[in-house]
């Protein structure tokens, strides 16, 4: 949204009109991102122990997403970390035509380059965005979520 917003303001649009360009984009906005395990839910309060316990003895790994502001559990993946990332990425992306193609992020919390490159290569298989950036997840979400976090973000139509 503020990449959207800072393009506007490049090409002379008032503020006003900038600023509600920006909220009719706010439901457009797809974020949502993988943890890998539930440990730092737990640290930080999040989920309890026997929920921790359980969902990395069974491997899931949710898929956390983010609508209209508010944080909420989606599908919940099963078995190993890469295998979860490429399914996670096509069930985002695949068989789709409400994709804004300019921009898509890949958001990740100390995951290995080796990942981010699989993920990458997911992505361009599934849509032909005209930029994929590879970005560090907040503080917020890395202290919470922990390492190998990634998160796949872009706009719909």
């Amino acid at each position: 949204l503020v990449i959207a917003a800072a393009e506007m303001a490049k090409s002379g649009m008032a503020a006003s009109d900038i600023a509600d360009k920006v909220k009719e984009l706010v439901p457009c906005v797809d974020a949502s991102f993988v943890i890998d395990n539930l440990e730092y839910l737990y640290k930080g309060g999040r989920c309890s122990a026997l929920a921790m316990l359980g969902a990395n003895l069974l491997k899931l790994k949710p898929c956390i997403e983010v609508k209209n502001g508010a944080m909420g559990v989606g599908k919940k993946y099963r078995g190993d970390l890469d295998k979860v990332l490429v399914q996670y990425t096509r069930d985002k992306l695949m068989n789709r035509d409400d994709l804004n193609l300019d921009r898509c992020f890949l958001v990740n919390a100390g995951i290995s380059k080796e990942r981010l490159n699989l993920v990458k290569k997911t992505i361009e298989e599934c849509a032909d965005f005209e930029h994929i950036y590879i970005t560090k997840a907040s503080c917020t979400i890395s202290c919470h979520c922990g390492p190998n976090t990634l998160g796949v973000m872009f706009l719909t139509k």
